[in-house]
């Protein structure tokens, strides 16, 4: 087995809200498991070898067990839909260290926390977090449509309960989430935390930059859909740079499904360009980036995400 990789076991499973679980996977030995800060996720291995990521929720300060919120997600491409079916307590599962896209900075002297949904999940654990070093903040979290008082129980139980103010999407008897408010003459120091599903995220970040936030100040975690086919897409050439075989990627394929069709496996994640599980290096060629997970200095220096990105020009000479 992977050296990076931990068997662990489903200690509990339970139903948080309509379409949302909570999954507590421990060590079958008891013993303690690698340590994650505030924000983390780790990639679950299911039921048919499919790696998925889900952020971890729980305090970063247990070492005895990782929690993991998961929503079945109707347009699931296994993953969720495996977990919430296949997955019972006392199953067992392999996950990968601990990895953090969303890392609370150091200088946080206080903070605005916004969520939806499923997309609470890694910001629980940063009130957590926050709570723990006495680090102002508020918690506003609205509940998704289908699903009313998801992780309900675990926010009351927590230390951060009193800093926390539940929203409805739509309710004549519920104050509803008023971005404007919120982000409106905050101290300069405000480090603002959101996570959800793209188009309810996008137009509150795209407010806060309006108001002056700097792009420093505003963390992101994403929870992106599945990624459409490329169907029709541009086809281009890639050249494998260690062997000099050429190969020609299809408008209906991704560089990383064709290739592992001709027997060259790239590692992959999310599939959805936000992991970076599967980034590459274009040595010569011009990318075409779809992802939303590189710097812009990655670009610069020619990398690229091969699960959804493609190419500008006919050709991509890979670093592999």
């Amino acid at each position: 087995m992977d050296e990076t990789l931990r068997e662990v076991i489903v200690a509990k499973k339970s139903e948080e809200a309509h379409n949302m679980a909570s999954f507590e996977l421990v060590d079958p030995t008891g013993a303690e498991l690698p340590t994650f800060s505030a924000g983390a996720h780790v990639d679950v291995t299911l039921p048919g070898g499919l790696v998925r990521q889900y952020s971890l929720c729980n305090s970063a300060t247990e070492r005895h067990r990782y929690v993991i919120g998961v929503w079945n997600d109707a347009n699931s491409r296994g993953g969720s839909k495996a977990l919430h079916t296949q997955v019972n307590v006392g199953d067992k599962l392999q996950v990968g260290l601990p990895r953090n896209r969303f890392r609370v900075p150091r200088q946080t002297k206080r903070a605005i926390l916004m969520a939806r949904g499923i997309g609470v999940t890694p910001i629980l654990s940063i009130a957590d977090h926050l709570k723990r070093q006495d680090i102002p903040f508020d918690l506003h979290y609205v509940y998704a449509m289908m699903s009313p008082g998801s992780f309900s129980e675990m926010i009351a139980t927590s230390n951060f309960a009193e800093n926390t103010k539940f929203y409805f999407e739509a309710s004549e008897l519920n104050q509803l989430l008023n971005p404007v408010t919120l982000l409106q003459d905050q101290p300069e120091e405000t480090q603002l935390f959101i996570c959800g599903v793209d188009w309810w995220q996008d137009p509150i970040i795209h407010l806060a930059e309006q108001k002056g936030w700097a792009k420093e100040r505003i963390h992101v975690e994403r929870f992106t859909a599945k990624v459409p086919p490329a169907v029709l897409d541009k086809v281009f050439e890639v050249k494998i740079a260690s062997t000099g075989a050429v190969y020609k990627v299809p408008g209906d394929k991704t560089v990383t499904a064709f290739l592992e069709e001709q027997g060259i496996k790239i590692p992959t994640s999310c599939e959805q360009g936000m992991c970076g599980t599967c980034k590459i290096q274009v040595i010569e060629g011009e990318a075409d980036h779809r992802d939303k997970r590189l710097s812009d200095q990655e670009k610069a220096e020619g990398f690229f995400l091969a699960c959804v990105s493609r190419a500008k020009s006919d050709l991509l000479v890979l670093n592999l």
